[in-house]
């Protein structure tokens, strides 16, 4: 747990969660989820509420593992 908490403390951790959700709320992967629906829902829905709610989680425990 300890490498855990010292990848939190850096600060370039900002920069690759911007990255990350750069990728992955772009076209190329948005676009896989044309046309498919899953739980009565479309698919895109669910896809970016995930990536959505991870990100924020990641944001959330890198500024309570900075304020430290």
């Amino acid at each position: 747990m300890a490498s855990f908490r010292d990848l939190l403390r850096q600060k370039d951790f900002w920069i690759l969660l911007f990255f990350l959700g750069w990728v992955l709320l772009n076209w190329p992967l948005l676009s896989l989820t044309n046309d498919i629906i899953l739980l009565d829902m479309p698919a895109i829905l669910i896809y970016v509420s995930a990536v959505w709610l991870i990100l924020i989680l990641l944001m959330y425990l890198f500024d309570r593992g900075s304020s430290d």
